[in-house]
């Protein structure tokens, strides 16, 4: 492998010094004619049109642009209702489906001077295609495509920040330097950039691929770091392309999976992208995977004559620091206050951190590289000697969490676990404490503990302890000596239910951006035997378990490459790790999906939609609702969404982003 790399750059290298850029730039990413009708088209939504304007042109040849609806508002009452604007778009998609039915029912030929101006105008836009039924199919094929001008200048400006580290990454990686304004396509350079479907970071690399390169846990998730997420990326295009053999194919690997594009090659015997796209009809190949490429090149086109698109275009500059890698496990509070550095700072310049470590509700990992700005004739060696010893650690916070009961109030819990209304509030990201609701968990700081266990005879207080469950019940009279250190832990939620259905939610509450927390309800027997819970994967048991994947596989006569379902049961091996440790990493897994969902959406309401024959649980969530498993299961537990049948009912929340969309490879609206 390493030498196929080198030998990758070194011609390369060669091509671009004997034929020129240009010759060589052909030869590694051709554009058949398939493909260059969409690059054409992407090169006209990055530039001439705003997100006010919806083009509406059909998917499969996207030259075809039958309207393009301005979404500035004709009157004051559209520019502020934003149902009253769309209902344009939507009057023009009806309008358009009439014109192409009248169409299709025509036979050939048709006499135009017959048609009217409207069907005249759609007529002649199909005069370059000779397929029969081609109007059938357009009525299918129709889409509405966002302007994506001010979005893709905004990337331009960013990627200075950027490009100049990103390039030298990709040359050390053997890969072809213009791949690096790949980010224009999946997030305008927007290193917080999130989709719905949980890709994060400017390279948009999902959870599960991520840890293929990345650390992702509940402290550290490398997503979100630019040069980190780069490094992941320069290995996995390396990796698409050893796979298979065409960096076009790799590319478009990049967002259809190297497997989903080696099934398409094998199936049609070939490398030929322009020929995939015509001819492929893979159930997940849809617009996206088929435009990805195109939007790449059209990127490529744009960003190198942004002069002509966006001209005074102002570059932000790269971003300047130094490292330091930390020797001990410690708070970016103590941090901060030594080397006199805010912490929004800190946190800007090290975006991996997530929100506990940011709130010092747990510490940075030790041998962590932390970025600090660049200070002329600061040590920050020598300031970091002067941070006491009582705030330098040998190990990582242990996590408490206790879970709301009827009757409780902010007030009351922080007054028993010896803390503030304040920290509980900042810690569970809780804007109206009016909303805290029985069962919701809460987590709470590391050094809280009970100081009154008195007056209520039903409650337990369990905790941890090498690896086991240790069970105290309080004495109604007077509190306890022996519990005076104990703490609500994850486990005080599981109990042992062998045999029980319940799943990991619990009764459903509205769900609101101020009370997302209270989705995470933990309730999983401690025995060998789990069951399989939204968004979970054999490689994330096994990781969890400290085991191999394919022991389990054995275990539970898995054959390789079989999905788990939701709700299946698996028999589980605790030998490598304790209950405790693995139910806490689940727990974790599952809060910082939700975390990341509720820091940048909101769900505004719930609507109906009926099931279609041919719909599954992967083409819902991905095509037709854009809406997490993991939150549609918590809509409809009660729908077995394996054994889906035309007309049924499910719930569907409607999403709203909680800022301007910065995902630029979505499926259209």
């Amino acid at each position: 492998m390493h030498k196929k790399r080198i030998t990758c750059g070194v011609v390369w290298v060669l091509l671009c010094i004997i034929t020129g850029n240009l010759k060589a730039e052909e030869l590694l990413f051709p554009s058949p004619p398939a493909v260059q009708r969409r690059v054409n088209f992407w090169v006209k939504a990055f530039t001439q049109y705003s997100k006010n304007h919806i083009i509406l042109h059909d998917s499969e040849y996207p030259q075809v642009i039958y309207d393009v609806v301005d979404l500035n508002g004709s009157t004051v009452f559209e520019y502020f209702n934003k149902r009253a604007r769309w209902q344009r778009v939507n009057s023009s998609r009806q309008e358009i489906r009439s014109v192409l039915r009248k169409l299709a029912a025509l036979k050939e030929p048709v006499d135009v001077d017959q048609l009217s101006v409207r069907e005249r105008e759609v007529y002649l836009l199909w005069a370059h295609v000779s397929t029969p039924g081609k109007f059938v199919v357009a009525q299918r094929n129709l889409h509405a495509q966002q302007g994506l001008r001010g979005l893709f200048q905004t990337g331009l400006e960013r990627s200075g920040r950027y490009l100049d580290t990103m390039k030298v990454i990709f040359r050390e990686h053997g890969v072809p330097e213009d791949l690096c304004y790949l980010p224009h396509v999946e997030s305008a350079f927007n290193y917080r950039a999130y989709s719905k479907r949980g890709a994060a970071g400017i390279w948009q690399f999902t959870r599960s691929t991520g840890r293929l390169f990345l650390k992702i846990d509940y402290s550290i998730d490398e997503r979100y770091d630019p040069y980190l997420a780069t490094v992941a990326a320069a290995r996995l295009l390396r990796h698409n392309y050893e796979e298979l053999d065409s960096w076009p194919l790799a590319i478009t690997a990049y967002n259809h999976g190297t497997n989903g594009m080696k099934r398409a090659k094998e199936k049609l015997r070939t490398d030929d992208l322009g020929k995939i796209i015509e001819e492929y009809d893979g159930r997940a190949f849809g617009f996206a995977s088929k435009n990805f490429y195109a939007e790449f090149l059209a990127a490529v086109h744009v960003a190198r004559n942004h002069e002509a698109y966006f001209p005074d275009l102002q570059f932000e500059q790269p971003i300047k620091y130094q490292d330091f890698k930390v020797p001990n496990y410690v708070t970016l509070d103590a941090l901060s206050r030594k080397f006199g550095i805010d912490k929004k700072v800190l946190a800007q310049l090290n975006p991996a951190l997530r929100h506990p470590i940011q709130k010092s509700t747990r510490r940075i990992p030790r041998g962590y590289e932390l970025r600090l700005p660049v200070a002329e004739g600061i040590d920050y060696d020598a300031l970091y000697a002067q941070v006491s010893a009582a705030e330098k650690h040998d190990g990582q916070v242990v996590d408490k969490y206790y879970r709301v009961e009827p009757g409780d109030n902010l007030s009351s819990i922080a007054r028993r676990f010896g803390t503030t209304v304040t920290t509980l509030a900042e810690m569970n990201n809780i804007s109206n404490p009016r909303l805290l609701r029985a069962g919701q968990l809460l987590e709470l700081p590391e050094y809280s503990r009970p100081t009154r266990l008195a007056g209520r005879t039903s409650e337990k207080v369990q905790e941890t302890l090498g690896g086991g469950i240790k069970t105290t019940t309080p004495v109604p009279a007077a509190p306890q000596p022996a519990a005076v250190d104990t703490v609500v832990n994850l486990l005080s939620l599981a109990r042992n239910h062998a045999g029980d259905d319940q799943t990991l939610y619990g009764p459903l509450p509205p769900i609101t951006s101020a009370n997302w927390d209270f989705v995470v309800e933990f309730d999983e027997p401690l025995q060998s035997e789990i069951i399989v819970q939204p968004e979970e994967t054999l490689g994330h048991l096994a990781e969890w378990l400290n085991l191999p994947a394919q022991r389990l596989r054995n275990v539970n006569g898995l054959y390789y490459g079989e999905p788990l379902q939701l709700g299946q049961r698996l028999r589980v091996d605790f030998s490598r790790v304790s209950a405790a440790e693995f139910h806490r990493q689940r727990l974790e897994f599952h809060r910082s999906l939700q975390e990341d969902f509720f820091g940048n959406y909101r769900i505004d309401g719930t609507t109906a939609y009926a099931i279609k024959y041919g719909d599954s649980i992967w083409d819902l969530c991905n095509r037709v609702l854009d809406v997490p498993y993991w939150l549609l299961v918590r809509y409809n537990r009660e729908i077995d969404f394996s054994r889906l049948q035309p007309g049924q009912q499910i719930t569907v929340p409607v999403l709203s982003p909680l800022q301007e969309s910065t995902i630029v490879n979505q499926e259209p609206a």
